[in-house]
């Protein structure tokens, strides 16, 4: 089965620039319908970073069919819009990009040497993934961090879920071009106005990261008072809106539980201070938004990646426009594949191509 399936799926063709662009845009809602579905599953509060990953799907067919570098073109732009929409979180934000863009890299090498099924290659990146996630967590909880008891439960996790991502990544394949809207012209300059009204402050953003790096250096709590009082008083000054103590908590209160778990079966006062580390990472969120953090990586992958990835990320600067829609479609879409869930991705496909159809007519 997973040798047709591979053949099968290594026989798709790229049509011209407009059939192209079409796929991409087709590709890019199916994406965050997917992202978005995942929002409606209770996070495990011991494991918050354990995710099902069903947009890793799209990203195997996105590495098929336009290649590596197209691919982590998509996945850097895809966390762009849902940073403008959901925050920055500087440990989420390199938990996603590292684990992902490992994935990447090794899905592409798999799908080059033409050796392995769809679903082989969803369980490997899967795998990946979550073995790159540990990895991160180990480095910036400075060795106090357990990760013995969560690896096999990730890599049983991992089993079940690349090779739901792989039947769905093949799915999605089949019917892609039957199912892509007309294209349409996008701006990628102009759009990227979406993501934000802040102006990019290179110097508040490089004092961030400054006092993020001195947090690895002065593991002291005076430190971390220190810098916490400073960005209360700075907030007054460039009327920053800081979150309150309710809702810090419950936005990152289940990820500060999940590391102080880990950190009882490990050097406990050590794990502590990296916990608390963390804590004020979080804290310094609403800093990034202010300084205008979401132009300035937007800019970064427009130089970073060659212009003829630019249809990518013009494609992705709009879709802030698109995903509003995407998040209210997603109650409807459930409904319709719990009723029918052998046509997943099928009704996936049409509830993409209906929302563009109708952001056209807008």
């Amino acid at each position: 089965m997973s040798i047709k399936i591979r053949d099968n799926f290594l026989q798709a063709q790229i049509g011209g620039d407009s059939d192209m662009q079409r796929e991409k845009t087709a590709l890019f809602v199916m994406a965050f319908f997917l992202a978005g579905i995942e929002r409606f599953f209770p996070v495990i509060p011991v494991l918050p970073w354990l995710k099902i990953g069903l947009f890793h799907a799209v990203v195997m067919v996105w590495i098929f069919r336009f290649g590596f570098l197209d691919a982590l073109a998509f996945v850097f732009i895809r966390q762009w819009v849902i940073m403008a929409f959901f925050g920055f979180a500087f440990l989420p934000f390199l938990l996603g990009m590292t684990g992902t863009a490992a994935s990447v890299l090794f899905g592409a090498l798999l799908i080059k040497s033409q050796k392995f099924g769809i679903i082989a290659i969803g369980i490997f990146c899967a795998i990946i993934h979550k073995i790159t996630q540990l990895l991160v967590l180990y480095f910036v909880m400075g060795g106090n961090f357990v990760w013995q008891w969560q690896l096999p439960i990730m890599l049983a996790v991992s089993l079940v879920t690349g090779a739901l991502t792989g039947i769905l990544a093949y799915k999605i394949n089949e019917i892609l071009v039957e199912n892509a809207p007309a294209a349409k012209s996008f701006d990628f300059t102009d759009s990227a106005d979406s993501a934000g009204v802040y102006p990019i402050r290179p110097l508040g953003i490089a004092a961030l990261l400054v006092v993020i790096a001195a947090t690895f250096v002065f593991e002291s709590y005076f430190f971390y008072a220190a810098v916490f009082a400073a960005a209360l008083i700075a907030s007054k000054f460039l009327d920053c809106k800081l979150l309150t103590p309710f809702e810090f908590f419950k936005r990152y209160g289940i990820f500060i539980f999940a590391l102080l778990i880990s950190a009882v079966f490990s050097n406990y006062q050590s794990a502590l201070h990296h916990t608390v580390k963390i804590s004020l990472w979080f804290f310094l969120t609403p800093f990034f938004q202010q300084f205008g953090f979401y132009r300035l990586f937007y800019g970064a992958l427009v130089k970073v990646f060659p212009k003829k990835y630019s249809q990518t990320l013009s494609i992705g600067a709009v879709m802030p426009q698109i995903f509003p829609g995407v998040l209210e479609e997603i109650p409807n879409m459930l409904k319709s594949v719990f009723k029918n869930p052998k046509d997943a991705a099928q009704i996936l496909a049409r509830k993409s191509s209906d929302l563009l159809t109708q952001w056209k007519k807008k």
